[in-house]
């Protein structure tokens, strides 16, 4: 480990919020929650912007999907700003789910929010099942189970995330296995500041 400087207490982990996400299941793979200080952000500049600024010692970002390919705003922020340098990597399945409030029905839904990653692992099976479905974007998976969970209209009905987002947020999978490929995985990145 990386000596942060602040002896006695737990190192600081920033990754792609909200609670839920892929990225906090990557996070798991090399922090315990109860030795470590998980800080949720909105967007992965702000996660590696913790670890530029020392508001956290690493951070876990996703890096490349096996379906899509490299995670541009990763690998945009990385090259930019004071140096950062990869310390670990944890590869992680992903799977989804069409997640709604309890009573929705397909019938219902015709805006489905999801990260634009995620959207295109689904859209085989939202062409099939919801062809006139329009993608409302979101910042993770699990941001959108979370605005889908809240009391008013987010804008859209249901959410592609993982069954642990849907089951965290207190939603209904309407559809499970709805990836087109049941075998894709992201790989992720623990970072740190350059020189620790």
């Amino acid at each position: 480990m990386i000596d942060d400087g602040r002896a006695g207490l737990p190192p600081r982990y920033a990754y792609l919020g909200p609670e839920g996400t892929f990225t906090e299941a990557a996070l798991r793979q090399v922090a315990d929650e109860q030795q470590a200080d998980f800080l949720p952000c909105t967007d992965v500049p702000a996660a590696l912007d913790m670890v530029r600024t020392g508001v956290a010692e690493y951070a876990v970002v996703p890096i490349e999907n096996s379906v899509e390919g490299g995670v541009n705003a990763t690998l945009d922020t990385l090259v930019t700003g004071s140096p950062l340098m990869i310390v670990g990597e944890m590869v992680v399945p992903v799977s989804f789910v069409l997640a709604v409030r309890p009573g929705t029905t397909l019938g219902d839904v015709r805006h489905v929010a999801t990260h634009p990653h995620a959207w295109a692992q689904c859209r085989g099976w939202v062409a099939a099942h919801l062809p006139s479905a329009v993608h409302v974007p979101a910042t993770s998976t699990a941001a959108a189970a979370a605005l889908l969970a809240e009391d008013g209209a987010p804008g859209f009905e249901a959410a592609l995330v993982s069954g642990l987002s849907a089951r965290k947020y207190g939603l209904e999978p309407l559809a499970e296995g709805v990836a087109d490929n049941p075998h894709a995985v992201t790989r992720f990145v623990l970072v740190a500041a350059a020189g620790e």
